[in-house]
């Protein structure tokens, strides 16, 4: 039996989905693009809060505020089939994307909130794809150094970590 998914209401959570087998799918600018759009899209379907995201050859991280009008469930449901749906359109393909379920856990605090943060930053520092978070395009941490406004929300004090990640 699968274990329940704990839901907390107006909490953050930090939200992580692998493909199927572990897949590279979202291993080029193509993949990566596809998976970027469809998220621009959710967000602007749900109107839910973006603070953190990074988009990498098999999995995402999502650091994520459903707003009260939306669940997590709807949102993550809408994300993987749009995006399946996308890909397989695109590569003349009907396989699964997606792989197991989504994970999901509520933030607990700041201390956490700024742990999550960091680790969505360094992933693809740690897994070699980058020397600096703020370099790969497919995350919220180039979105933020970058000043890109209108997709990853800003919070005041993030602001000066990001700066931080341009040196």
């Amino acid at each position: 039996m699968r274990k329940k998914r704990e839901f907390v209401k107006n909490a953050f959570y930090h939200v992580t989905s692998r493909t199927n087998d572990r897949i590279r799918v979202f291993d080029n600018k193509l993949g990566r693009k596809i998976m970027l759009i469809t998220l621009q899209n959710a967000k602007e379907k749900f109107n839910f809060i973006l603070t953190n995201f990074c988009i990498m050859p098999t999995h995402i991280h999502l650091l994520i505020k459903p707003t009260e009008e939306t669940s997590l469930n709807n949102i993550l449901q809408w994300i993987k089939t749009k995006s399946a749906k996308n890909w397989n359109f695109i590569h003349g393909s009907t396989d699964h994307l997606w792989g197991n379920r989504y994970f999901s856990r509520p933030i607990k605090d700041f201390h956490d909130y700024e742990t999550v943060m960091n680790y969505i930053d360094q992933n693809p520092v740690k897994e070699r794809l980058t020397l600096y978070p703020a370099d790969w395009n497919a995350s919220g941490a180039f979105y933020k150094a970058h000043d890109i406004e209108g997709f990853v929300d800003f919070y005041p004090f993030e602001r000066w970590r990001y700066l931080k990640l341009l040196n």
